[in-house]
């Protein structure tokens, strides 16, 4: 499959398809695509499956696109500003990605919602009970917000990043979650209630902008902002951005 990547922070993503070949997709990121493409909507692994992504955060339907003859475009955007990462996935090889954070796929990668491997790090952390496993092989398509770190974790090597901020990693990794120790970090230190541990083998992606903190953000600038005010402007800035 072939593709191309356009602009710096709102990026566009170019697919050009061979005859009969398909790439799979969250509704509502097509921007455009050529006449001999087919889109056909799907509630891809069954309907538990399709409910448990739908708690991830992410659609009840997937649409598939195909192109019926000849080669065929089609063209995807991100939901909000920072960068789309592609990677290559071996067979049988897995990543664990924050809800939001998928794109699109080649029809060959399999992806599902998984529990957190710990009840706490749902429950007290940023990124939900529910985060979304994508499965090779296959090319797939990530949504990051904000700017992009790679970080390869050796074994037993560790890194604690604010939940928000751990945009995808390895399946290999252990990631576990835990309230910020210290009366005066919690009170005056300006981050997060809770941090994530990722523990290596494997590779971490941590982004510089999750979606929510913009959303919170841009709240705060909007004319009826008022104490609790801005946290129902937030989740229709949210809303807005996920259309």
């Amino acid at each position: 499959m072939k593709y191309d990547l356009q602009g710096t922070t709102m990026q566009i993503l170019n697919v050009q398809l061979d005859e009969k070949e398909t790439i799979v997709s969250e509704s509502g990121r097509l921007i455009f695509m050529s006449d001999n493409v087919k889109m056909d909507t799907k509630m891809k692994g069954g309907f538990w499956s399709a409910i448990k992504r739908k708690f991830a955060g992410e659609s009840f339907f997937l649409v598939n696109f195909s192109s019926l003859k000849g080669n065929g475009v089609v063209s995807f955007g991100s939901e909000f500003p920072g960068k789309i990462i592609p990677l290559r996935l071996k067979e049988g090889e897995q990543l664990i990605a924050q809800k939001d954070a998928f794109l699109c796929s080649e029809g060959s990668v399999t992806f599902d919602a998984t529990w957190t491997r710990k009840i706490g790090a749902g429950l007290l952390g940023g990124e939900g009970l529910i985060l979304i496993k994508i499965k090779g092989p296959g090319i797939a398509f990530f949504n990051v917000g904000g700017e992009v770190t790679k970080i390869d974790l050796a074994k037993g090597q560790k890194i604690r990043v604010d939940t928000g901020n751990l945009a995808m990693f390895d399946s290999e990794v252990s990631y576990s979650v835990e309230r910020v120790k210290g009366i005066k970090n919690l009170i005056w230190g300006g981050e997060g209630l809770f941090l994530a541990t990722c523990e290596g083998p494997g590779r971490v992606w941590v982004q510089s902008l999750p979606v929510s903190e913009l959303a919170g953000k841009l709240a705060e600038y909007l004319p009826n902002h008022r104490g609790g005010g801005s946290l129902a402007a937030g989740m229709l800035i949210g809303g807005m951005m996920k259309r």
